[in-house]
């Protein structure tokens, strides 16, 4: 059984350099890049805007990631055909905010 390959394009992470106004364009160059060369998914990391990751949705052909975030909870994300969700480290954030707080109500 093949493992599935998912391609990650970094165009709307801040370090990528690319200017705001042509990420999405730029993800959808790279993201059928990927497809022809082979991903099985796309994987547009920092997506945080619904609109850009709707235009990805649709422009993009086969599955795409999605990340949760402020505007873009699972059921939005479901709604909008994101085929695999990433919740990336937010979990482990909390976990060690919470373990933080623990260790602070153990100090005081």
């Amino acid at each position: 059984m093949r493992r599935g390959r998912n391609a990650r394009v970094d165009t709307f992470l801040p370090a990528s350099g690319i200017p705001e106004p042509d990420r999405v364009t730029e993800a959808i160059r790279r993201g059928r890049l990927y497809r022809d060369a082979g991903a099985d998914c796309i994987y547009p990391i920092g997506v945080r805007q619904k609109h850009d990751l709707a235009t990805l949705v649709t422009e993009l052909p086969g599955p795409v990631n999605g990340n949760t975030g402020e505007y873009l909870d699972l059921a939005t994300l479901r709604e909008m055909g994101v085929a695999r969700v990433s919740y990336g480290p937010r979990f482990y954030r909390a976990a060690l905010a919470d373990l933080k707080t623990a260790v602070q109500e153990l100090l005081a």
